[in-house]
């Protein structure tokens, strides 16, 4: 199956210490060497990428160009909802397989085989989550564990009716989509999502809700990926660093798999690229 990895990278306060650009980087060159997916950035940095311009494997787009309306910060935090970007882009493209990644995400090698025996069952989306039945019904029933989700829903309004509270919340670091004409009913109910909370100026807490209810109005059948899927320890997250930093840590980069748990740590990315050997 032909897929796009899609990932966003935009400047922000957090940007500079966690070097989210760097580390864009690692996820084109890891993607390029490890796979044959190509690779699509949303970034309002454009010139930073320029030695990807001849390569007919990568696109960068310009954040600025295609979402001019769409604000960065809402409630003093970033904006979730604008890692719909890429994949709104994405899913335009002729791929069979939209995958979403953030732009710390990146490979460490891959199992072409045992992951296309993934994509060839019935279901249309894979993500990474520790409670495969944990619901926006789950969290809206327990209020003090999960305070933001409530006046959340409550907020969209007449967007919301009953089916999309049994939508099951992922991990939104990493979602891979089938791609077909279910991606369009997604993406526009996403940015009706995405514009009503930029009107409410409404931070997008918790960060995957409307990813997830997005996928269940498109009426696209979401699974977890098994935890000892091939996949889980070649699909990484570079995790951490300004605050291991700042208390000391001596080796303040984690690299996760797939689900988040620890496989290793570096003194900085630039070790994490040796490693990689890209």
């Amino acid at each position: 199956m032909k897929t796009i990895v899609a990932s966003l990278c935009l400047d922000g306060s957090m940007a500079q210490s966690n070097r989210y650009k760097f580390r864009s980087k690692i996820l084109i060159d890891s993607t390029m060497k490890y796979t044959n997916f190509d690779v699509l950035i949303v970034t309002d940095e454009p010139e930073y990428y320029e030695e990807y311009n001849d390569n007919p494997r990568v696109f960068i787009e310009d954040f600025v160009t295609n979402f001019p309306d769409d604000k960065t910060m809402l409630g003093g935090m970033f904006n979730f909802n604008l890692k719909r970007c890429p994949i709104k882009l994405a899913y335009q493209k002729d791929y069979d397989v939209v995958f979403y990644q953030d732009c710390d995400g990146f490979f460490s090698g891959w199992d072409q085989e045992s992951y296309e025996d993934m994509l060839n069952s019935e279901y249309e989306i894979f993500y990474a989550t520790f409670y495969p039945h944990h619901t926006v019904n789950d969290q809206l029933s327990k209020p003090h564990n999960h305070p933001s989700t409530g006046p959340r829903v409550k907020a969209m309004g007449d967007l919301i009716y009953p089916d999309l509270l049994d939508a099951v919340l992922a991990v939104e670091t990493k979602m891979i989509y089938k791609n077909s004409s279910k991606m369009k009913d997604l993406i526009d109910i996403w940015d009706k999502f995405s514009y009503r909370c930029q009107e409410l100026n409404l931070a997008v807490v918790p960060e995957s809700l409307f990813f997830c209810m997005a996928g269940r109005h498109a009426k696209m059948e979401p699974i977890g990926v098994e935890r000892n899927h091939p996949i889980g320890k070649l699909c990484n997250t570079i995790h951490g660093c300004w605050i291991e930093k700042k208390n000391g840590i001596e080796d303040p980069v984690k690299m996760l798999d797939y689900f988040g748990l620890l496989e290793r740590r570096f003194k900085s990315e630039e070790d994490l690229r040796l490693f990689l050997d890209i």
